[in-house]
Parts: C-alpha cells; sequence; structure tokens
C-alpha cells in the first residue's frame, strides 16, 4: 500500500463526529485509519466505552475516506449494514486501527468490508454500502 500525501483523512465530517485521527496507508482498494478513543472524547459513554454504532460509523468513515483520498470529500451516505459485529469492548485509552477494503463498486455505491482492531485483537467488522452522490 501506498502512503498517502497527508495524514489527515478527507471527510466532509467535523469534530466532534470525525472519528478518524489518521491515515496510515490508502491504495486504490483498501485503507487503514487510527482513531484514539480518549475520556475526554464526546462519544465515549460515562463508563468508558465507546458504543458499538460509532465503530460501525468509524467503519463507514474509513470508507469514505479511502474514496476521498481518490476524489476528494463526497458527501455520500451510510445506506446498508450488512453482517456487522463486535466482539469486545473499545475503552478510553484505546487505539483503534480501522481498515477498510473495496468489494464491489455498484452504479452510484460501493461496498466496503471493514475491521476495528485494538493491537491485534479484533473487535467489530461487518460489510457497509456507501450511496455516492450523482
Amino acid at each position: 500500500m501506498s502512503g498517502l500525501r497527508d495524514n489527515v483523512p478527507r471527510l466532509p465530517h467535523a469534530a466532534p463526529f470525525l472519528l478518524l485521527d489518521r491515515v496510515v496507508e490508502v491504495s486504490d482498494r483498501a485503507g487503514a485509519f487510527l482513531k484514539l478513543v480518549t475520556a475526554a472524547d464526546p462519544c465515549v459513554g460515562p463508563d468508558g466505552v465507546l458504543p458499538a454504532s460509532f465503530l460501525l460509523e468509524a467503519l463507514a468513515q474509513g470508507g469514505g475516506a479511502l474514496l476521498g483520498s481518490r476524489n476528494g470529500p463526497q458527501a455520500g451516505y451510510l445506506a446498508a449494514v450488512d453482517d456487522f459485529r463486535t466482539l469486545g469492548d473499545v475503552r478510553a485509552g484505546d487505539v483503534l486501527r480501522i481498515e477498510v477494503e473495496v468489494l464491489r463498486h455498484f452504479a452510484g455505491a460501493v461496498l466496503i468490508r471493514g475491521r476495528v482492531l485494538v493491537g491485534d485483537e479484533l473487535r467489530a467488522e461487518g460489510r457497509v454500502t456507501l450511496a455516492l452522490p450523482r
């Protein structure tokens, strides 16, 4: 995988809803991104756990950032979720590695497979469909 020129994900999101902090690597069909989960993050619950819905959103944003690395930020949206599952808690202090891969391009949509890891431990995985602007 080749590196991206800058390390900031290209997304039409703003804080506090931007869930990717750094681009690790991107290629034409795959990408990896980092997210540092902090106790000050407004998405983290009072128990210090990042809810699963934000893990799903991080996968979708990873897909959007991958597509944006080629075409610039796109105002697409999460259109479908398939076979998403969580395998463990994500807590304040964890560094997430979000890995995404384009599986298929449709007319106006892209199917992406993604994984969320903490270290070498898989915490969530699934497929998302991103609808693209026309």
